[in-house]
């Protein structure tokens, strides 16, 4: 029983390590000059569905040659663990995109006489570390500033009091015979009760 606890530990514990180095394998390299010259390179690492992390390459201020009969930039990388030198590839004019299904570290560049070497035998002229891109997912949402003014308080919009709309010349008509017929109700009913006072004092 304890060597089977002891066993799925250590599985665990290889299984975690072995995702942490995954990770740490994708990120944003700058890969900048190691010597004198100016020629610098960006590179980008995403692990696939299939385990393979996809390397695109970009450089700029290549020199050709960079050397008598020297014509090839070889992009490599150092294993996360250890071990043998990953060979990406040549870089065509300061382009590529390269694939490895190994974790690494770093990314370097060396200029070669041929483009077929297997392990690095020129120099290294630029060279960058992996830097994660985890800490990006990590972070929370940023909140939006709100607008204010000097005092500090809340900059609030004004409303603007709604102007009374002029009225048609229908609608002013209407309006004059309202009151031309409230007005002549007014008259009738003053000379109906004349007329009435006037019968009555005469009786």
């Amino acid at each position: 029983m304890k060597k089977l606890c002891f066993l799925i530990f250590i599985l665990a514990a290889t299984l975690l390590f072995f995702a942490k180095t995954l990770k740490a394998s994708e990120g944003v390299i700058e890969i900048v000059s190691t010597t004198d010259d100016v020629y610098r390179c960006w590179a980008s690492s995403v692990r696939m569905q299939n385990q393979e992390f996809r390397i695109p390459f970009t450089c700029r201020n290549l020199i050709y040659p960079a050397n008598d009969n020297v014509f090839n930039y070889v992009a490599w990388a150092t294993p996360q663990n250890g071990g043998e030198t990953i060979k990406l590839g040549a870089l065509g004019l300061g382009r590529g995109e390269f694939r490895t299904k190994k974790a690494f570290a770093n990314l370097f560049v060396t200029t070669e006489r041929s483009k077929d070497v297997k392990t690095p035998q020129g120099t290294v002229v630029m060279r960058g570390n992996v830097e994660s891109i985890e800490p990006f997912f990590q972070e929370g949402p940023t909140a939006t500033p709100t607008p204010s003014t000097e005092g500090g308080e809340e900059e609030l919009q004004q409303e603007e009091p709604e102007q009374p709309s002029e009225l048609t010349t229908r609608q002013k008509f209407l309006l004059a015979l309202r009151r031309a017929g409230v007005a002549a109700l007014i008259a009738l009913v003053a000379l109906v009760g004349l007329i009435f006072v006037v019968t009555r004092s005469r009786g």
